[in-house]
This record gives C-alpha cells, structure tokens and sequence, in this order.
C-alpha cells in the first residue's frame, strides 16, 4: 500500500479502522507511518500521525521501540495536529529515564506557549502529571504553572487543570 497516496485525502473514521486493521501490528507499516508523520509536511503529517496513534491504541505497545525517536522528533515538529497525536500516543507509555527530562521540559514549554493548541496542551499536562507521581518535586511546579495559565486558556484547559491540580492535591 502507498501510504502517502492514501493519506493525501481525508481518511473517514471508517478508512482509518481500516487501515489500523489491515496494518495489523506491523512494525515496519508503524515504522513508514511514524517517517511520515516526522519528515512531512500538513496534512499528510498529521494525517499519518493520527493513524499512528490509533494503531498504538489498538495494538498496545506497537509504539514502545519507537519512544526515544518520536521525542528526539517533538522540538522539530511544525504540525499541530502531529504533536497533539504524538503526545497522546506518549501518555500510554513509560518514558525511559533517560528522555523524560527533554519530554518534561518539553511538556512544560507547551503548557506556557501562546501557540500551542489547548489539545496538545492537554496531552502535556497528563505527562507531567505521570512524572509527578514519580517525581513528586514536580508537583508544585506544574499546578504553579497550570493556575498561571487558567485564564489565558479555554474551558477545557481549566477543566483538565482544575482536574490534574485536585488529583495532585489527593497525593
């Protein structure tokens, strides 16, 4: 299959179950996906970044080799709607020791940025979120940081905020 070929028009809720199935838990489909989705531009970037995440989401751990690539790719990606994928993609897994800070700093860039759409924001504060419960030093910077941005945001950023901060609070 051209994957590019297919991901130049809209792919409809029903083309993307297809694919997910059809690619099964193919590494190597994952692998020209994940290329896509870092190397292109919109909309085949997001696109591909989309069906990446819904593949990890129904095959689990289809993605767990390809962690320290996907967040060596994040500073470099200009697709919003890739990020917003990547980083949902990344809160069903446990980051190596070794990228969590580089994702963390990341994370907390995004939650600050006036740029950032409140989508990949969200995915960002569920990451630092399961880093604070690792790293409790982190807590008080991310309700800090979460309070500051209430209302430069939407409602559903104070949502989730509001949320995480409660969550924090319990621990």
């Amino acid at each position: 299959m051209d994957l590019r070929s297919f991901l130049t028009h809209i792919p409809s809720g029903i083309e993307k179950e297809m694919l997910i199935r059809e690619l099964g838990g193919s590494g190597k489909t994952f692998s020209s996906l994940l290329d896509l989705s870092i190397n292109e531009k919109d909309p085949i970037a997001w696109r591909a970044a989309w069906i990446l995440d819904g593949s990890d989401e129904h095959y689990p751990g289809l993605a767990k080799k390809h962690i320290p690539a996907i967040i060596a790719a994040l500073p470099g990606l200009e697709s919003a709607g890739t990020l917003r994928s990547l980083l949902r993609l990344l809160t069903r897994y446990e980051i190596p020791e070794e990228d969590q800070g580089i994702l963390i700093d990341l994370c907390f860039g995004y939650l600050v940025s006036e740029l950032i759409p409140v989508a990949v924001k969200a995915h960002a504060m569920q990451i630092i979120y399961q880093h604070a419960l690792i790293y409790p030093e982190l807590k008080e910077e991310l309700v800090s940081i979460l309070e500051d941005q209430m209302d430069n945001n939407s409602v559903g950023f104070r949502s989730r905020g509001n949320r995480i901060i409660r969550d924090l609070a319990k621990l």
